[in-house]
């Protein structure tokens, strides 16, 4: 360091406050210098005082020489934020422990998104230190802070999340593969996306084969959890003329290959055991993969999820990060599995204590009343987290660093949870009241619909119009079927959930469904509750449909982010495309 330097350096460590003389000479400086800036006036002041009774030096020399540093300093502590601590093995190693401590400090009181960030600035800032290259600590973290005060915004209400500003673009996930799968370089999540938008990420027998596969490859010992994402396409799910109606146009999958698979096949016992393959590859997946996996499951979701393949987007015991584009519509409705997802609902009931009846309602949804947002996800207990779509990239950037742990789910709970947001209103509390009083207190189905004539109000007649174009029969079932619910288990709902679903297929209301007719015939509803008893055929001679290859390649539709939710292609021809019927898909 030279001369002038050392001088520089003195001056800028030069106890001011502390200097009575300066202090009282101060205001007697400064009205002899002309109309300035505060802080110029300041530093000329100090500069004149320092001169006469320290040691004289240039200022112009000073302010070069300040100005050279402040620019190194900016590269220097840039380049200590943006090295790729995740890829350093050493930092890796040392993280966990550090975390642990974090875990038991936050159980004293909650941290916020500031603590936590704060926290890992100075974890990364001292490891940089102590293994890179030392530097001012103490600079770097006003440099930093004074940052991190440009951001933040004069608006009061700026924080809230409807206020998304820009989304954060990263590299699209697009792959001619239904699954890509992102392993750790050193210990972490294995990421999971169902990356075929081009084909509605259809699951197909060998999609959840393949889907099985990528979680027997995060079955190792540097595999600490599972993070499944999905590459939503673009398609507007319900069509309406009510220009307040929200459109949803994010979709992650069309489910299972319900129908695709009935269009292939002539021949009721040929259907039953096509059909019967695809429901049993779903539901082996769930209890083999899903109820038996160790390591903590995280689901990351931005679209709209599919009744018939529900337990693939919010799986049981994990943690579901959901956007305002998380929809779950369980209204009930005729198609190849009408069955609601009876281990769902077992799941709301199990997670919270939820007021009577609210299980039958949802078993038993008009579409009025059948979507379920992100508020209604949290209340019921499906989700556990919610962020805007424009803070879903930074969510997962912390959930995917703190799961370095051996053990993430705490945290991960933790860096998630300052991630956390107001969602909004619970739309099922509209109707609180109305639903203890009738779905509550009914004895049968019949008592059901007696008490639902009875109230006679805009409420109780959508939903006794929806239920007459559903087989009665059907609506008896699944009362009944829900009345069970509290004496089995989440595997023994499944199994009846399945069973219901191909004893249905195998009813004369079914065959009049698929000729696209509503002359429903009354059936005894004890026969849904006997063993399923299959056709005479084997199920080597199912059919399997299969996505084909012309299909898994296109690239003729908009692709979205599974992290960002941004559109990757914006060709003006690509996005005026006709989009198909999502009808097929959802049934």
């Amino acid at each position: 360091m030279s001369e002038n330097q050392q001088v520089f350096e003195t001056f800028n460590c030069y106890s001011w406050d502390s200097d009575k003389q300066f202090q009282e000479g101060y205001q007697t400086i400064v009205n002899t210098m002309p109309e300035e800036k505060e802080s110029l006036r300041l530093l000329k002041a100090k500069h004149f005082y320092y001169s006469k009774f320290k040691q004289p030096f240039d200022l112009k020399a000073y302010l070069d020489y300040e100005k050279k540093k402040a620019l190194d300093e900016e590269v220097l502590f840039s380049s200590i934020e943006g090295y790729h601590y995740e890829n350093d093995e050493a930092f890796i190693k040392e993280l966990p422990h550090i975390i642990y401590d974090w875990v038991e400090q936050q159980k004293e009181g909650l941290w916020d998104k500031e603590k936590l960030e704060f926290e890992l600035a100075k974890t990364q800032a001292f490891y940089y230190y102590s293994k890179v290259q030392s530097f001012d600590l103490m600079a770097y973290f006003k440099w930093k802070a004074k940052k991190e005060d440009a951001k933040k915004p004069v608006c009061p209400f700026a924080n809230l999340w409807q206020n998304k500003g820009t989304v954060q673009n990263i590299d699209q996930v697009n792959d001619a593969s239904f699954i890509v799968t992102e392993k750790p370089r050193h210990n972490g999540p294995i990421k999971i996306t169902l990356s075929s938008p081009t084909t509605k990420n259809i699951f197909t027998i060998d999609r959840i084969r393949e889907l099985e596969d990528s979680f027997l490859e995060g079955r190792t010992d540097n595999v600490t959890s599972i993070f499944i994402t999905a590459t939503a396409y673009n398609d507007e799910i319900f069509q309406t003329t009510d220009t307040i109606q929200t459109k949803d146009t994010k979709i992650l999958t069309c489910g299972l290959a319900y129908q695709e698979t009935s269009t292939k096949v002539s021949g009721a016992d040929l259907r039953e055991i096509s059909l019967n393959k695809l429901a049993n590859a779903y539901y082996s997946f769930v209890e083999r993969c899903l109820l038996n996996e160790n390591k903590l499951i995280v689901s990351f979701v931005n679209g709209y999820i599919p009744l018939n393949a529900v337990y693939l987007i919010l799986p049981p015991r994990s943690l579901r990060l959901i956007t305002e584009h998380a929809l779950l519509d369980i209204k009930l409705e005729l198609s190849h599995a009408p069955i609601p997802p009876l281990g769902l609902i077992k799941t709301c009931k199990m997670t919270k204590e939820l007021y009577s009846g609210l299980d039958l309602y949802l078993a038993l949804a008009a579409p009025t009343y059948s979507r379920l947002r992100g508020p209604e996800l949290l209340y019921l207990g499906l989700a556990d987290v919610f962020v805007s779509e424009a803070k879903l990239s930074d969510a997962f950037d912390i959930a995917r660093l703190m799961a370095v742990c051996p053990e993430p789910y705490d945290s991960v709970q933790l860096a998630l949870g300052t991630r956390h947001t107001y969602a909004g209103p619970n739309r099922l509390s509209v109707w609180k009241d109305q639903i203890e009083n009738v779905f509550g207190k009914a004895e049968s189905f019949e008592d059901l619909k007696n008490k639902l004539t009875f109230i006679n109000n805009t409420w109780s007649k959508t939903i006794l119009d929806h239920w007459n174009t559903i087989p009665p029969v059907l609506l008896r079932v699944i009362f009944r079927a829900v009345k069970q619910m509290d004496t089995l288990t989440f595997k023994d709902l499944l199994a009846l959930e399945q069973k219901l679903n191909a004893k249905w297929r195998q009813t004369e209301n079914y065959k009049e469904w698929l000729r696209s007719k509503n002359n429903w015939i009354e059936e005894d509803e004890g026969f849904y509750f006997q063993d399923l008893e299959l056709s005479s055929l084997s199920e080597d001679e199912a059919v399997v449909y299969q996505v084909s290859a012309e299909s898994q390649q296109q690239e003729n539709r908009p692709l979205v982010c599974p992290v960002t939710g941004q559109v990757a292609l914006s060709c003006p021809v690509s996005s005026s495309q006709n989009v198909d019927s999502m009808t097929a898909c959802l049934t």
